[in-house]
């Protein structure tokens, strides 16, 4: 069996074989006709703050593929690239159903190519255009619960190169054991930290740094499991403009003008 997920918020052409999930469905926003990620044991309701996050949670929780089955989450613009057994979505090729099996021969786990910062670490980067506060409390969370792991947080986070999007293509019991993981550590830094008074963007603050820690459970975990880094196809990448004004949103967040 394989089931990849696509992580949406609406309507939206999804491609053949795979399984479009409605991420902060209890949040309202209409109905999609499409899997939500409010059934069965979900937080589906925490969206705002976990993001895509909501759609991790409920493949762990609720996605009935067996332990060798193999599980994978996408964005509904952007999806790994083919290896050869590929389809259209939007002029553009992706990887279909039958091509996942063939790129996880000899691979425990797929995920997105590293991306390089520029100038700064992971840590500076996160200081920079977040709440440098919120990563001092998980690096403290990861320290009192999973000691073994601080040494790995500390290397990716003076890193300048590193994974995004929380996509992945893995076996269920693989990646169910980052998804204890992750929610684990991710549950007791919200009891720890208050994001009231956040803006909407920077409330965001789980999406932002699962991201981060994704990267340190592989690093972690790299001499049990082989990782293939692979390249992200974007349906729609965002404009340049688009990216600039978010660049500037950020940057009146760090220097206290937003």
């Amino acid at each position: 069996m394989t089931n990849i997920y696509i992580a949406t918020h609406k309507c939206y052409d999804f491609p053949t074989g795979y399984i479009p999930i409605h991420v902060g469905k209890a949040l309202g926003g209409g109905e999609l006709g499409i899997l939500g990620d409010d059934s069965g044991d979900s937080i589906s309701v925490l969206n705002k703050s976990f993001c895509e996050l909501t759609a991790l949670y409920w493949i762990w929780k609720n996605d009935l593929s067996r332990g060798d089955d193999i599980v994978g989450m996408v964005h509904y613009r952007r999806y790994f690239k083919s290896n050869g057994k590929y389809q259209y979505l939007k002029g553009k090729k992706i990887a279909s159903m039958f091509d996942f099996s063939e790129l996880l021969n000899g691979v425990d786990i797929i995920v997105p190519e590293k991306n390089r910062f520029f100038g700064m670490t992971l840590s500076e980067q996160y200081a920079k255009y977040h709440n440098k506060a919120d990563l001092d409390i998980t690096r403290s969370v990861i320290e009192d619960m999973y000691p073994e792991y601080i040494f790995y947080f500390d290397s990716v986070m003076n890193e300048s190169i590193s994974s995004f999007c929380n996509m992945f293509v893995s076996k269920k019991n693989i990646i169910d054991g980052y998804f204890e993981w992750l929610f684990s550590i991710l549950f007791e830094v919200r009891s720890k930290v208050d994001i009231e008074h956040y803006d909407d963007y920077q409330k965001r603050i789980f999406g932002f740094l699962s991201e981060r820690l994704f990267n340190v459970w592989l690093e972690r975990n790299k001499c049990i499991y082989k990782i293939n880094y692979r390249k992200v196809i974007e349906i729609e990448p965002t404009p340049l403009v688009l990216r600039f004004k978010k660049y500037f949103k950020r940057t009146l967040f760090f220097f206290g003008l937003k």
